[in-house]
């Protein structure tokens, strides 16, 4: 039996249908907060500048709200959830409300949870989608069944949104919802799928192989490639099964796949992964009429 191997991360891209440019994640949110702390210049804002920053919260001027709304994402104590929630409830502009929205997301505090599941059912697709990518990043038991939820969603975005994040979060015990979810067309949950399943769903996913685009279908076994749990036997099935496949497209996924190993390869079985993917592009031309699965190149 072949033995795990360190991950490698493929710099293949994949064209995968757009969805809505999402603001930045809670990590990156998080950094930009601690700059703004650690500026020299500027005063710092905490939990005692409340009094003042609230008001702001009232102003007719959007600005002077969207400044108060940022202000409280520096507080970043729990203190500040419940009059960001009151502010989206009293019912704002869009523009408003989705940065009211990423601010819960930013913050990630569990007791952000009950507003941000009642904006889940928002009329408005924007404001769904932001709600189930703030509930995405707090660490709370609640939040799985909540985005196993968002599959359902009317809105394609908002299903490929929650697939993703459940993805993210390492939500194993949703991996037959993500397969269904990926029959009915939610493109993102391969990638779901990728990162989360084990040995044993590479064959359930690869039956998907001439039923859902190569792009697509190439997006999962980059994850499933790129995992360090996942044994090498399994990723040289994966190898053999895209080269059945061959093309102009597998081509360029097995190289960038390739270009990911080590210059020098101590490990014996490594080794012979790594030739088993060089044998395999040997075997496809380098250029080809097109592909022949599942929505071509």
């Amino acid at each position: 039996m072949l033995r795990h191997a360190l991950p490698f991360v493929l710099s293949w891209g994949l064209a995968l249908p757009l969805i809505a440019v999402d603001p930045p994640s809670a990590e990156a949110q998080r950094r930009q907060r601690r700059a703004a702390e650690d500026a020299p210049s500027g005063p710092r804002v905490t939990l005692a500048d409340m009094d003042e920053i609230l008001p702001r919260l009232q102003s007719a001027n959007p600005d002077e709200v969207r400044e108060a709304i940022d202000l409280l994402v520096i507080v970043d104590r729990p203190q500040v959830v419940p009059p960001l929630a009151e502010l989206l409830r009293s019912g704002q502009p869009d523009r408003i409300t989705d940065r009211a929205l990423e601010a819960l997301r930013g913050l990630a505090h569990p007791n952000a949870i009950e507003v941000l599941t009642e904006f889940t059912n928002h009329r408005r697709v924007g404001a769904r989608r932001r709600a189930y990518q703030a509930l995405a990043a707090i660490d709370d038991e609640r939040v799985r069944p909540l985005l196993e939820r968002g599959l359902r969603d009317s809105d394609r975005t908002v299903r490929g949104a929650a697939a993703l994040a459940l993805g993210e979060i390492g939500a194993k015990p949703s991996l037959d919802l993500l397969f269904h979810a990926f029959e009915r067309g939610v493109v993102e949950a391969a990638i779901a799928i990728g990162k989360l399943g084990d040995e044993g769903s590479v064959e359930r996913y690869s039956e998907f192989l001439g039923r859902e685009p190569l792009g697509v279908m190439l997006s999962g076994y980059e994850e499933y490639l790129g995992r360090s749990d996942i044994d090498l036997e399994t990723k040289a099935a994966i190898v053999d099964r895209l080269g059945e496949v061959a093309g102009v497209m597998v081509r360029r996924f097995l190289q960038s796949y390739l270009n990911q190993f080590p210059s020098r390869i101590r490990d014996q079985e490594v080794r012979e992964l790594f030739e088993r993917v060089e044998e395999t592009i040997a075997r496809i031309p380098e250029e080809a009429a097109g592909e022949t699965i599942g929505g071509g190149q």
